[in-house]
């Protein structure tokens, strides 16, 4: 399963099996509400009942200017942060990926 059969496992009553031994580990999510991909991400995160952290870029301009300094100075969002490792414009598959890897999701 991914991040991508939520949608229709939710809507039908589904629950992660295992949410009280998935291990928290920090997330971040560095974007814009005008993001689409950023958005994406949250939602799914959301659905997974995984917690996370968001940072409006447009609202925080220190952390954009950090993140662009990140970036070699050309930042394009959303950045994720997971447990030490950065993301830079990732699909959903590729945060799928690496939440597995830590072991939150399957």
């Amino acid at each position: 399963m991914t991040l991508y059969d939520l949608d229709a496992r939710r809507r039908t009553g589904w629950s992660y099996p295992h949410a009280a031994v998935r291990p928290q580990i920090p997330i971040a999510i560095y974007g814009n509400a005008w993001c689409g991909r950023t958005q994406l991400i949250r939602r799914a995160l959301d659905r997974a009942g995984i917690d996370h952290a968001y940072v409006d870029l447009d609202r925080h301009p220190d952390a954009h200017r950090k993140l662009r300094a990140l970036a070699a100075g050309r930042l394009r969002t959303p950045v994720v942060h997971i447990d030490g490792e950065w993301l830079m414009e990732p699909t959903l598959r590729e945060v799928d990926r690496v939440l597995a890897s830590r072991g939150v999701w399957r």
